[in-house]
């Protein structure tokens, strides 16, 4: 085997790129897929859009005759209803959803706060935990959770059933639902799961990020322009093998990823478990990462731009008027509440708010407030870490906003830790983790 196909479904797009054994990417293809905001409230996305942007983007390549295996890193929490032949029965509900609230206090009602938090690590957030989207559709769409066969999975699992025609999930988008023991890197929990009359039997079957979920199917082959029968690595959740890329792998490393959704993550080789952040499984047993998430990161940037930059080009205001505002501007004396997406680590819903604001506040000004906003929440955990666990002074700086200005904004923040930048390292995590599992 030369090289690993690893396939990367975002929020806004979805990614292919060839890797070979030394983790360079020699090939890499990119399409957008749309989500939908619809009632304020509802963000979904058309899970038959993935898979036409899968094969839209496998197709651009030319090195295919070079994949000896496959691997999957996906968004989550992404919930989606399949019915037994793999086909979508409701959108994907996203992360970026709020819907759910009222069945979220319902869950943290009968399970209670505790539990929550010492099973699956972390409270039934609306949208950022998939149960509450799944007792959404349970109440709304009963015909679908009690129709025979059904599978309530996360993006990962439509995937690698269509890959593989396996119902799977692997643990760090299990840990997302808030039916799977999360603290002890277990399976779906039957003291989460009772109370809130969840049939385990609905849910797809846990298996290891590092492991072979199976070959790949021969339709699913002659689709993606791929060999029948090569390896499937189960993968990860996108964050995930983005820590794996930056080798984030040790008790106390640090990694921030900035995209769609800005993260602080720290690496544990015990379980820590906080109300004011979220716990996932790492890829590799025994091991967790504590996560300080703004839902809206570079969404909340991006609602900036179009809502208060409209004669800067899309271009133009990522490129020359956020880099030299990033570099020359001043702290902001007006301060901004991140919650655009609401706060990802309560359960209530909260919204987002500029404070401080006079007749001289420019719109720079009002900018700057917005991205110390979101650099201050997640900052704030560090403090809290350190009392339980000795951090590393180095902070991974990756994903798509982790570019030269950004990174430096961030560094005059902070002045205890050093913040490396290194791009995107999710599709070489994930090329890695299938590296490793196929003991290569």
């Amino acid at each position: 085997m030369d090289s690993i196909l690893a396939l990367d479904i975002g929020t806004q797009s979805v990614r292919a790129g060839i890797v070979d054994r030394d983790l360079n990417i020699l090939e890499r293809r990119q399409v957008p897929v749309a989500m939908q905001v619809l009632h304020t409230n509802h963000v979904e996305m058309q899970a038959e859009d993935i898979w036409s942007a899968l094969i839209k983007a496998c197709g651009a390549l030319t090195l295919k005759e070079r994949i000896g295996a496959v691997v999957l890193s996906t968004l989550c929490p992404s919930l989606l209803p399949l019915d037994q032949n793999g086909q979508a029965l409701h959108p994907i509900i996203l992360h970026l959803d709020r819907r759910s609230g009222k069945q979220a206090q319902w869950a943290l009602d009968r399970v209670g706060e505790d539990r929550f938090l010492n099973i699956s690590g972390n409270l039934p957030v609306p949208g950022g935990i998939s149960l509450t989207s799944l007792l959404w559709i349970k109440e709304h769409f009963p015909g679908i959770y009690n129709r025979s066969g059904v599978c309530f999975g996360h993006a990962t699992t439509f995937v690698l059933k269509r890959l593989t025609g396996q119902f799977l999930i692997d643990p760090s988008n299990a840990s997302f639902t808030g039916l799977y023991d999360t603290v002890g890197y277990s399976d779906w929990d039957s003291r989460l799961c009772d109370p809130l009359g969840i049939d385990p039997a609905k849910l797809p079957a846990v298996q290891n990020s590092n492991s072979v979920a199976g070959e790949l199917l021969g339709d699913a082959a002659l689709a993606l322009g791929l060999k029948p029968g090569l390896p499937v690595v189960t993968g990860a959740n996108d964050t995930t093998c983005a820590t794996v890329g930056a080798g984030v792998t040790k008790s106390g490393d640090l990694l921030n990823t900035s995209g769609t959704v800005d993260i602080l993550v720290l690496c544990l080789e015990k379980p820590l478990v906080s109300r004011e952040h979220l716990l996932r499984t790492h890829a590799y047993p025994g091991k967790w990462l504590a996560m300080r998430t703004v839902g809206a990161g570079g969404g909340s940037l991006e609602w900036y731009r179009k809502n208060f930059c409209r004669d800067l080009s899309k271009e133009d205001f990522y490129s020359d008027y956020l880099n030299d505002l990033l570099e020359n501007g001043p702290r902001p004396s007006a301060s901004f509440l991140p919650f655009l997406s609401g706060n990802r680590h309560q359960v209530g819903h909260r919204t987002a708010s500029f404070e401080g604001l006079t007749l001289n506040t420019t719109r720079e000004e009002m900018l700057l407030a917005l991205l110390h906003g979101i650099v201050s929440f997640q900052f704030e955990a560090l403090d809290r870490w350190e009392k339980d666990v000795k951090l590393s002074t180095t902070i991974h700086h990756v994903g798509g906003g982790a570019k030269s200005g950004y990174t430096a904004f961030k560094q005059k923040m902070l002045t205890n830790y050093k913040l490396v930048m290194q791009g995107e390292t999710t599709l070489t995590g994930a090329a890695k983790l299938a590296l490793e599992t196929l003991g290569i």
